[in-house]
């Protein structure tokens, strides 16, 4: 087994949150996301769902071998007197611990859909290869 792995960090139900200075109206829920983790071999893929967050306002951060996400999704202006609301609206936060064997400088992402990708490359070093034998 490679030390190249990905581990999500265990996340808990975050019940809202309100900050003092926050009204109850303002208080904010915090999602954690659906994500796949594919292995390419030379690099790690996530896809996390984000429905509703603007590519430009997603934070995406690695410090001390953890890869952190959060997306901001603003409440929804809707017309008129709300009589049934199920769909929940906040923020989504998601970590996961890198391993060993990975290069933090390449990692890179981009967002189309409300779907996040992340590339997390392997170094060089740890990528599988596959070795040729030659006749003697």
């Amino acid at each position: 087994m490679s030390d190249a792995t990905l581990t999500p960090r265990p996340q808990s139900s975050v019940p809202p949150t309100q900050d003092s200075h926050e009204s109850p109206q303002a208080s904010r829920l915090t999602y954690s996301p659906h994500v796949d983790i594919c292995d390419a071999g030379d690099e790690v893929t996530l896809y996390a769902d984000l429905p509703g967050a603007k590519p430009e306002e997603i934070d995406i951060h690695y410090e001390d071998g953890v890869l952190s996400l959060h997306a901001p999704v603003p409440p929804r202006e809707l017309p008129g007197r709300m009589l049934r609301q199920e769909y929940g609206v906040g923020d989504y936060r998601r970590s996961f611990r890198l391993g060993e064997g990975f290069d933090p400088s390449q990692i890179s992402a981009e967002a189309r859909h409300g779907v996040l990708t992340i590339h997390v490359p392997r170094l060089a070093a740890v990528r599988p290869r596959k070795i040729t034998v030659s006749p003697s």
